[in-house]
């Protein structure tokens, strides 16, 4: 693994630099070294830092647990500030790789490649943004983006269900969403047209899994986060079938819906890592076996695959000439 690791260094961040072993600035990161484990063979130590996408975390974590039993001495550190919060600590040069449930803005690529940290980046799965109820509420089928709107955009006149839908009880709406730094409320409110704006009366968050909380302990609750926050908590919310337009079907957020696009909140995830870092040999070995691995740990985080034009794609960027042998899924 260690000498496909330094082709990829060679051939993924180019000829300019030599190898270098320094840590991202404002991190805990020490240089990466190389000692002798117990089989005899160098042992890999250093660290990598990763923050970002709530959504993208659990994917990061498979990654890092399963990295960890075989280069046990290489610290890697995975927090979740949201997107565009582990953007900001990526610029500040604190970070190797931020995880990203949305594609970097123009604004960010370019103060990325000005500050000469720019990056490389890997599609690693994919997600739907599910939008949920308690499960005792059985009187939302389903919305449009209009609906969404209506009830999400800022200064909404939107308190009750019934002032969203007449069919509706008169009960009040307690709203849990993720917080402004979050790329899923990006995405998620350019989707339905508020343009990164929504309401104020909500209970915002960082963690996903207090918005399930907020959402699963009153039946009046409604919010929406990453597919696979819904799916290990079914069993006390509910998953709204969307429509992009009131002529469009309804569609519930399934693997496959998610896969072939029909469900309208359907997206990419992603890892954008740092060039200069993946001269670190432990960067490097990291993020192959991110990638390598990458089908088994989206879908054991709870997401979609990649598909075989993502991995195609993943691993032109740090070797051209790489043919992968793709597992099967």
């Amino acid at each position: 693994m260690a000498s496909l690791a330094l082709v990829w260094m060679v051939q993924g961040c180019g000829p300019a630099a030599p190898p270098s072993t320094a840590p991202a600035t404002g991190s805990t990161e020490q240089p990466s070294t190389t000692g002798e484990s117990s089989t005899g063979k160098p042992a890999l130590a250093g660290t990598v830092v990763i923050d970002g996408s709530s959504t993208v975390y659990p994917i990061s974590r498979e990654a890092m647990l399963g990295f960890n039993k075989i280069n046990p001495d290489v610290k890697v550190i995975v927090n979740k500030s949201g997107t565009s919060g582990g953007v900001g600590k990526y610029l500040e040069n604190k970070l190797d790789i931020v995880d990203a449930s949305r594609p970097a803005n123009e604004k960010e690529t370019a103060a990325a490649k000005a500050a000469g940290i720019d990056w490389l980046v890997f599609r690693i799965g994919y997600d739907g943004i599910t939008v949920v109820v308690n499960f005792k509420n059985t009187f939302v089928k389903e919305l449009t983006f209009d609906q969404l709107k209506k009830i999400w955009e800022k200064d909404s006149k939107v308190k009750t269900w019934k002032e969203a839908d007449d069919a509706w009880p008169a009960q009040a709406i307690s709203f849990h969403c993720p917080d402004k730094d979050s790329g899923t409320y990006d995405y998620f409110t350019e989707a339905i047209g508020t343009h990164k704006k929504q309401r104020d009366d909500v209970e915002p968050s960082s963690d996903d899994n207090k918005i399930v909380r907020g959402v699963s302990g009153d039946e009046n609750g409604f919010g929406y986060f990453g597919y696979a926050y819904y799916a290990t908590n079914a069993k006390s919310l509910r998953a709204i079938p969307i429509k992009k337009s009131a002529d469009s079907p309804a569609v519930e957020p399934t693997p496959d819906s998610i896969l072939d696009g029909t469900y309208p909140l359907a997206r990419p995830l992603f890892l954008y890592v740092k060039k200069s870092a993946m001269r670190r040999l432990e960067v490097a070995t990291f993020v192959k076996y991110y990638l390598d691995n990458a089908a088994t740990l989206a879908t054991d985080a709870g997401y979609v695959a990649p598909t075989a034009s993502d991995d195609e794609a993943n691993d032109k960027q740090v070797s051209p000439d790489s043919k992968r042998r793709r597992p099967t899924r």
